[in-house]
């Protein structure tokens, strides 16, 4: 299979002179993690991200996305090897990238690891006898409700991850709290770097959404991979039956798992 059959032609963008104010916007409305910057001709100049317009501060309300925008990490042409183009976004951990025509560089659309897991939920795939438990990570990244929210920032930048499991005592999961969670409450920069001043920085339980959908260790591959689709999420964490964090698994070790089927 060729990427153009994975690719989403109507996915949105933005221009160069488009005010970064308008990115974020698209970015929060749509639940997006990224678009493609497209400039004359329809040609892809780069991307933008959450990262990029969580990093706006109140004051640069007035920048346009040329003075934030980045080269891709990975681009692909309509007519090259979709599993390889996976392959390659689980290596990088990109999990959107631009699709464009090889002689013009013209955008034609995005692939994204979603549109991989959402083809597999409708193919005859061979039934996932996996357990989550085996595919999950177990080293987990946390925070408390009273964590500051600079606290989480931080730890996004530093690991590029988009979110984190939230939990209470006896590390029972309260909820997530991810970039679009920030976006979506509507901090600045300024915001997500103030922990202390004339005025306390926001706390993780003013951000984070909860209850968070979980799975279990016994529950199937497919089940995660559905709860991700039907919620357009990123990441499950997985707990026992008291609520109790064991791990979590995301979009990438889900797409890893088919292609070591499809091989095995």
């Amino acid at each position: 299979m060729r990427v153009r059959s994975f690719m989403d032609r109507s996915y949105p963008h933005v221009s160069p002179s488009d005010l970064l104010t308008n990115a974020r916007a698209l970015l929060r409305d749509l639940a997006l993690r990224m678009l493609p910057v497209v400039g004359p001709e329809g040609r892809l100049e780069g991307v933008v991200t959450r990262i990029h317009v969580l990093s706006l501060s109140s004051t640069k309300s007035n920048a346009l996305v040329r003075d934030v925008m980045d080269p891709p990490k990975l681009v692909f042409v309509e007519g090259e090897d979709a599993v390889r183009a996976f392959q390659a976004m689980i290596e990088l951990d990109v999990w959107f990238a631009p699709v464009v025509n090889e002689g013009t560089n013209k955008c034609l659309g995005v692939i994204s690891l979603s549109n991989y897991l959402r083809n597999v939920l409708r193919s005859e795939h061979p039934k996932h006898r996996a357990r989550v438990s085996e595919l999950m990570t177990e080293e987990v990244v946390t925070f408390t409700p009273e964590d500051p929210v600079s606290k989480v920032w931080r730890k996004m930048l530093s690991t590029g991850y988009g979110g984190f499991p939230v939990i209470k005592r006896k590390d029972v999961v309260v909820g997530m709290i991810t970039q679009h969670d920030l976006l979506r409450k509507g901090y600045t920069r300024i915001e997500l770097e103030s922990e202390s001043g004339p005025r306390a920085g926001p706390k993780v339980r003013e951000a984070m959404t909860s209850p968070a959908i979980t799975v279990g260790p016994q529950d199937t591959l497919q089940k995660a991979v559905n709860l991700m689709v039907r919620n357009d999420i990123g990441r499950l964490p997985v707990v026992n039956d008291g609520g109790k964090l064991l791990g979590i698994i995301d979009r990438s070790d889900a797409v890893s798992a088919y292609f070591h089927f499809r091989t095995h």
